[in-house]
């Protein structure tokens, strides 16, 4: 370099192209790509990502629903034995048949053998005889119905011990009602949130193929697999797989942040 020259400076550019060989099979990547892009797929799954309820459930479920509105008999008698008892109905002695039978036939050996002391020593009808006879009649009565009272007494203590519990067994029908509406809610929901995803698939659609097809040109984005998860009826499960989706789906769209569909869909997937 001689004396007072300027250094110079020399820049140099480089460029990378597929080999002559591999070329052809590029091209045909890129326009494989391309068609994949402009075609309709990919596709949500075509059938129903839920169970419906087996024949078998159907038929208890509306057997449950046909029991708990017509109720159980077995109850309504036993409220009404119970409201009899507590009425003090049965504290009459004449309201047990068996007891009254008992008395009338034991009644009618004591007026015999009364009547028949009274007769042979010529007094009977007197004064006496009708005293004697009451007296004897009255003891019979304490001996038959005194004990049935108090076994009476003792069976309307029991049942008043039982009588919150029969009215509280009313709204057992109603319990099982609500659990055959339960079951069915919960379907719909499944076919509710299988009809969402099938929405949300569609709308997220454009931004997944899109996101593919600049992947398999080489372009720094992100590529996107797709999978068909089934609903279940499990609101537990359904919080954290609703969570899941939305974060996915929002993930998949430039410019949004996964959080906030991960609160969405967790506050979606809540119901299900």
């Amino acid at each position: 370099m001689s004396k007072g020259s300027n250094p110079s400076s020399v820049t140099t550019t480089s460029s990378s192209e597929p080999s002559e060989f591999i070329r052809p099979y590029f091209q045909q990547a890129v326009d494989s790509a391309q068609d994949l892009y402009e075609g309709s797929t990919p596709n949500f799954f075509p059938n129903a990502t839920y169970t419906d309820f087996a024949p078998e459930t159907s038929t208890a479920l509306n057997l449950t629903t046909a029991r708990a509105l017509a109720g159980n008999p077995l109850l309504n008698q036993s409220q009404i034995q119970a409201s009899n008892i507590l009425a003090g109905n049965y504290l009459n002695p004449t309201t047990n048949p068996y007891s009254k039978k008992l008395y009338d036939q034991m009644a009618g050996d004591v007026i015999s053998d009364v009547n028949s002391q009274f007769t042979e020593a010529g007094r009977f009808g007197s004064g006496a005889n009708q005293e004697i006879l009451t007296q004897e009649l009255g003891q019979l009565a304490n001996q038959v119905y005194g004990d049935q009272y108090n076994r009476e007494r003792d069976i309307m203590a029991n049942t008043m011990a039982t009588a919150p519990g029969l009215g509280e067994m009313d709204y057992n029908d109603i319990a099982k009602l609500q659990g055959v509406g339960v079951e069915k809610e919960g379907l719909e929901n499944a076919k509710l949130q299988d009809a969402i995803a099938r929405y949300d698939y569609e709308q997220q659609k454009p931004y997944i193929k899109l996101n593919q097809y600049l992947g398999s040109l080489g372009a720094s984005v992100p590529t996107n697999t797709i999978e068909t998860s089934p609903v279940f009826r499990n609101t537990g499960a359904g919080l954290l797989k609703g969570a899941g989706m939305g974060a996915n789906l929002a993930g998949q769209i430039p410019g949004m942040n996964p959080l906030y569909g991960a609160i969405g869909g967790g506050l979606l997937g809540g119901f299900f």
